[in-house]
């Protein structure tokens, strides 16, 4: 009896111990990040709402940064969390940058400017949620792995939200570059997180995650080409790597091309990749990333409205897009004449 006493005694201490140590904060904070990475998540990735996503985002951050003094592990939530509040702010500069360029050819250049500048402080926010979601991404993995993102060997993940948290936080660099250099170098983000991003691609299966690794790899061969043929090779394994991602319904290689080719300047390539995109039927998607094929989709949007404002004076058409007016097929002769007693 007097053993069972202390055996009692002993656990409740250790209990009482355990308990101190581990505030109701943290308690709390651990749950919620429990619950949003392991039931909330798989949920958003399954909706196309990216309104929804954004204000989502923008209210849960603060809530989640709150929790970061009581030792709860928040870097993976921030990291998703900017990611998603960014793509509304990217939105809403695409938007300036078109009327931008309507005013212009309209004449109306006071309007343009402003719109212009609108675009970019617009460009300048996006491109600091991004970037911050890539180090939040990189602090993660530091923290958890002790590895330094590009760098060395690659870590072996535990968990495949690792991998997604990888592949986010490299899309958000990616883009946080491009809106830093659409603002006019507002933020001077560093150029040299490229390269960085590109090696850490190592980490994900090529296969698994749609071909966006060696898409990347592509990308960078194909802006940076050390050779004619380098190049060429970098185009290939572009279009290659889209062809993997739809055997699995996602479209995101396609986004990838598509913006490397504006980037070059290629509007042949820059064409390929919006018909490839636009192609594939609604039906054949991956419902479970439907999340990421609608950023991709709006992405390629973004893309077409430029490339048809630039050739034809408006944004691209909600359907179609992909169809455009020098291609078209020439009117059936057959038919002059039959309008004309009308």
């Amino acid at each position: 009896m007097t053993a069972l006493r202390t055996v009692l005694k002993t656990s409740l201490v250790l209990t009482t111990f355990v308990l101190g140590a581990c505030s109701k904060d943290q308690l709390v904070g651990n749950g919620l990040r429990t619950y949003t990475i392991e039931h909330a998540l798989p949920v958003i990735l399954q909706t196309d709402d990216i309104t929804m996503i954004c204000h989502a985002n923008d209210g849960f951050t603060p809530i989640v940064k709150a929790f970061t003094k009581f030792n709860v592990e928040t870097d993976m939530m921030l990291a998703f969390g900017a990611a998603g509040s960014s793509i509304c702010t990217e939105n809403q500069a695409v938007e300036k940058e078109l009327w931008s360029a309507l005013s212009e050819k309209q004449g109306w250049t006071d309007v343009a400017i402003d719109a212009r500048i609108a675009q970019q402080l617009l460009n300048k926010e996006a491109a600091r949620k991004q970037i911050a979601s890539y180090n939040y991404t990189v602090n993660y993995f530091k923290q958890q792995y002790r590895y330094e993102f590009g760098e060395g060997k690659c870590p072996k993940l535990k968990q495949e939200v690792e991998e997604l948290l990888l592949f986010v936080g490299s899309v958000s660099a990616l883009q946080a570059i491009n809106n830093d250099i659409a603002s006019g170098r507002l933020l001077n983000v560093d150029m040299g997180i490229f390269p960085k991003v590109a090696h850490a691609m190592d980490c994900l299966d090529n296969q698994k995650w749609w071909g966006f690794p060696q898409s990347i790899r592509a990308a960078l061969a194909v802006i940076l080409p050390e050779s004619p043929a380098i190049e060429e090779a970098g185009w290939k394994s572009l279009q290659d790597n889209a062809a993997i991602g739809l055997q699995q319904g996602m479209r995101t290689g396609y986004a990838s091309y598509a913006v490397v080719a504006n980037i070059k300047g290629r509007d042949d390539h820059l064409r390929q990749a919006l018909k490839g995109f636009e192609s594939v039927p609604s039906d054949k998607i991956n419902k479970n990333y439907l999340l990421l094929d609608t950023i991709a989709e709006q992405q390629i949007r973004h893309l077409a409205n430029r490339f048809w404002m630039r050739l034809e004076g408006r944004r691209a058409p909600t359907e179609g897009y992909s169809q455009f007016l020098d291609e078209k097929r020439q009117p059936d002769k057959s038919l002059d004449g039959m309008l004309d007693d009308i």
